[in-house]
């Protein structure tokens, strides 16, 4: 091997070499990152499961495989405020592991701020929520239902509270309090 060929591919093999370390390394980080993003998680997740056995007990529960009877049958079922409370916990946790979470892609800096509502939005948010409160009190929701209460929401476009309409419609459907209309196109 003579010299020349020596000092041609000796470049060439460090810096592979250098790349492979660095790759091996930026691997590793992730792969230790993401052991603490389990583990953060399934801390909380434990915690979550040891608060709802001990709001078993306190009811007077007992406990079958880690699970109250009382959620086991339908009976322990967690409040709207617990569940939101839970998503939320759980979120957040995500987005500060990095993980994917819904609306990530949204950038992090506060939008603009949102001008106070006008007198018909006012007027057009309370028939919304009257609405609302008369679709859950029946549960039950009809398409007319849901285009009566799109037509009001669109003069809250842009404003907080058309959110948390939508908000209490989704929770109500999701503790199945709430039957949407399966002639809908969608939800309001």
């Amino acid at each position: 091997m003579t010299a020349q060929m020596f000092h041609g591919w000796l470049p060439g093999l460090t810096t592979a070499v250098g790349c492979a370390v660095g790759c091996w390394l930026a691997v590793s980080q992730v792969q230790q990152s993401q052991e603490q993003r389990v583990a953060q998680l399934t801390d909380e997740v434990g915690s979550l499961r040891r608060a709802l056995e001990a709001r078993a007990h306190a009811a007077g529960g007992g406990s079958v495989a880690g699970t109250s009877p009382r959620v086991v049958s339908g009976q322990g079922r967690l409040s709207g405020e617990e569940l939101e409370a839970m998503a939320l916990r759980v979120a957040t946790l995500l987005k500060e592991s990095g993980g994917p979470v819904a609306g990530a892609h949204e950038s992090e800096a506060p939008g603009p701020s949102v001008p106070e509502l006008s007198s018909e939005q006012r007027q057009s948010a309370v028939r919304v929520g009257t609405m609302v409160d008369r679709v859950v009190s029946h549960g039950r929701m009809t398409a007319e239902d849901v285009l009566e209460i799109r037509r009001e929401l669109a003069h809250l476009r842009g404003h907080p509270e058309a959110d948390v309409l939508r908000k209490r419609l989704i929770v109500a459907i999701n503790q199945d309090r709430l039957v949407p209309a399966p002639d809908a196109d969608g939800l309001p």
